[in-house]
């Protein structure tokens, strides 16, 4: 069965997922995407592109991309800039390559071309779409429209996890036609890189190199509105100096907020650190130093960092705004939920997070919940749903 992926472009995370994919026994899958990099990350997608090419079926199709503007919640009014790509030579790649199952990841101008190529040729359709809640719920009602006509052409849907699934449905799938391929980080490539680690050389390093305390939450991630930054500094400053003692609170990461850390940092000096952006492959270093994970997400669409923490053994105080939340987070077992948009709450779930003596036992839980999200379980939600659109077009 020829199986056509259509994606933006190749992520790191994403390369054991299509990997997973492309050995299914009687598949040829071809990946046809929109750019071989974005803009700012060169390096990153750049080198998965590289390794994606030798060992996959990949193709970049032509088309333009272009920056827009995104209201990702409502009620705070919080944007983010997002990428998004035309890719009109879609449909002669497809031509050629006359795919059984066409599968297309977002809701966008490619989900379009994929949905004509769909329709004229008769080929199933699959679309790949993950929502928050509270990001589906900043959407306009053009917005939704025009989603509920594409979503309406698939023969299946892929969402990640609980969150997705609700918005899916709301959007009027039917509950048969949706699938979970929950979001999963590059586990091989974690694994590979702690055990060379060791964690204690890790946290003397961290700490050796910012001045850190003891105890440290890490916050890893683009110094955007979205991650919940601002909130956070207000709600971490609430927290009573006597649960803070002996913490710090350590931002890993570049943007535009980042002169706002630098600040808090300046006031705050060993209770709040700044490491700027670094490499995917430090990473796993930074989360084997850390005590706590802090993802303070104001609508994320999943939060693939809190995979990462979890694989590290770090549980995680997680913004139920985020759409893994529902999913990763059991609270009091693997780590915490809170709202960060309420400042009081959020200072409280902080303080709780920082006076728990058994981190220890809830890094282990957090540890084995990243086992049941790996790339094997979301490229298997993918195959479900390749599969169901095949036998359900050919029942029709």
């Amino acid at each position: 069965m020829r199986v056509a992926l259509l994606t933006n472009v190749l992520t790191p995370y994403r390369l054991p997922v299509y990997r997973d994919l492309a050995a299914t026994p009687g598949w040829q899958l071809r990946l046809l995407l929109s750019a071989r990099s974005e803009p700012h990350w060169d390096d990153v997608f750049g080198e998965a592109f590289e390794q994606g090419s030798a060992a996959l079926d990949v193709q970049i199709v032509r088309g333009f991309g272009f920056e827009r503007r995104q209201l990702t919640h409502r009620g705070e009014g919080i944007e983010q800039q997002v990428r998004a790509h035309v890719p009109w030579g879609a449909l002669a790649a497809l031509h050629r390559f006359r795919p059984d199952v066409v599968v297309s990841a977002e809701l966008g101008a490619r989900s379009g071309l994929a949905a004509l190529y769909a329709a004229c040729t008769g080929a199933p359709l699959v679309l790949w779409s993950y929502h928050a809640r509270v990001s589906a719920a900043a959407a306009t009602p053009a917005r939704d429209t025009v989603r509920r006509r594409l979503l309406a052409r698939a023969e299946a849907v892929v969402g990640m996890g609980t969150q997705a699934r609700e918005v899916l449905a709301s959007l009027g799938v039917a509950p048969e036609r949706i699938f979970d391929a929950p979001n999963a980080h590059d586990a091989p490539g974690f694994e590979r890189a702690l055990a060379g680690e060791d964690p204690l050389v890790a946290r003397l390093a961290l700490r050796g190199a910012t001045g850190a305390r003891e105890r440290v939450a890490l916050v890893a991630g683009r110094l955007v509105p979205v991650k919940g930054i601002l909130p956070l500094l207000a709600a971490w400053a609430r927290v009573p100096e006597a649960l803070r003692a002996g913490w710090t609170l350590c931002f890993v990461g570049d943007g535009p907020l980042e002169a706002a850390v630098r600040d808090a940092a300046a006031a705050r000096p060993g209770e709040i650190v700044h490491v700027p952006g670094v490499s995917p492959a430090q990473m796993p270093a930074l989360h084997a130093a850390a005590d706590l994970h802090v993802f303070a997400s104001l609508g994320d669409t999943w939060g693939l960092v809190v995979n990462e923490a979890f694989a590290c053994g770090v549980p995680v105080l997680c913004s139920r705004l985020a759409g893994c939340a529902d999913d990763l987070i059991e609270p009091g077992r693997n780590g915490w939920l809170f709202d960060p948009t309420h400042l009081q709450g959020a200072a409280e779930a902080l303080g709780a997070a920082l006076a728990c003596g058994d981190l220890p036992r809830m890094g282990e839980h957090a540890r084995d919940t990243a086992k049941r999200f790996g790339p094997e379980a979301m490229a298997a939600g993918l195959r479900r749903a390749i599969d169901y659109a095949a036998a359900r077009k050919t029942r029709a």
